[in-house]
């Protein structure tokens, strides 16, 4: 993982942007500041940058983000960070905003959990789904003894399930992408959906429904785990029941849940900001309810959004664009392309 230093210059120091949040979003709106010659700062919560991808996924693989035909989800973090870093923002991390507060003469200050200030003209939250955490299955009982030994909610090592007999839960994107994933690692792979198909991607599906055919995945439709068989604290084997009542005994070391995660906006949400099923409402330039305070990437909403890293990246960009005419008010506001900015910074007049 790259270094990233936390910002070491004086709290109140004025930057033209505040971007709450460092993940593929937070990171790309810090490359677009650069891009539109604006100072930021991301203040980022965990201890790296990256977001979900860096903190739960960083070894699996993404494969809808233009450009990059697959590509994991560290690396893309990595490849944004490179692209950014380039204008030097200004970094902050582990800490958390608590408050906003929009001054008289229109700049913004964030407080953070630690007691830190900031001071900026505008404000850009990109904090994803805010806090979240994964989806359990009630049914199992206090597990929590077996997490991060023998049951996982997320994959941040293929190790941890090399030469495994693998249960994974979950229809969706995820179980899908480390059935298949996972298929070349673990001694089994077994998928278990309590629904009666899968929410995923139809083409990953179609490879899994190919791997099923082929014998190298076991496949339980309409079915749900019931209970686990432990032995010494460590994972021997589960039970799984259909809908119609069968029940039928897995033997596994390595039970993967995958069935999503709870979000919580935490102190966002007493913002006063207008929301819409838990996401921060903007219009079509990204901003919110506020004046000068935008949102992009899953916190945003708006009428017909799709949630996905390259609608986050495109609504970082628009977010960075508008937010100029509220930064710089009264200035003619140029439209910025790559090829133009890169060939004045090779060949500057």
């Amino acid at each position: 993982m790259f270094d990233i230093h936390n910002d070491m210059t004086d709290h109140l120091d004025m930057r033209d942007l505040t971007i709450i949040g460092g993940g593929p979003t937070g990171i790309f709106a810090a490359f677009q500041c650069g891009m539109n010659n604006i100072s930021c700062r991301i203040i980022e919560s965990m201890p790296q940058l990256g977001g979900q991808l860096a903190a739960l996924y960083p070894e699996k693989h993404i494969y809808d983000v233009a450009g990059f035909p697959e590509v994991p989800a560290i690396t893309l973090v990595e490849s944004l960070w490179k692209q950014a870093e380039r204008y030097n923002p200004d970094v902050v991390l582990g800490e958390t905003v608590t408050k906003y507060t929009k001054l008289g003469d229109g700049t913004f200050e964030t407080e953070t959990n630690t007691g830190g200030v900031y001071r900026s003209r505008a404000l850009l939250i990109a904090a994803g789904l805010g806090a979240f955490e994964p989806r359990t299955l009630p049914q199992l009982g206090d597990i929590s003894h077996l997490v991060g030994s023998s049951v996982f909610y997320s994959v941040r090592s293929v190790n941890d399930f090399r030469d495994r007999k693998v249960v994974i839960v979950g229809g969706g994107d995820s179980a899908l992408d480390w059935a298949v994933g996972l298929m070349n690692v673990a001694r089994t792979v077994t998928l278990a959906h309590r629904g009666h198909e899968f929410q995923g991607h139809g083409k990953t599906a179609h490879e899994v429904l190919e791997a099923k055919a082929a014998g190298r995945i076991a496949v339980y439709l309409d079915t749900e785990v019931r209970t686990l068989d432990v032995e010494n604290g460590e994972l021997r084997g589960l039970k799984l029941r259909s809908r119609t009542g069968n029940e039928m005994t897995v033997d596994t070391d390595r039970l993967l849940i995958l069935i999503g995660f709870k979000s919580n906006l935490g102190p966002l949400a007493g913002w006063d900001l207008e929301l819409h099923e838990n996401a921060l409402v903007v219009d079509t330039h990204m901003k919110t309810s506020v004046d000068g305070l935008y949102a992009a990437g899953d916190i945003a909403y708006y009428p017909g959004k799709l949630k996905i890293i390259q609608t986050g990246l495109s609504e970082a960009t628009m977010a960075v664009r508008h937010s100029l005419s509220y930064i710089k008010p009264g200035e003619k506001i140029r439209t910025v392309f790559s090829s133009v900015r890169k060939s004045r910074e090779n060949n500057p007049q």
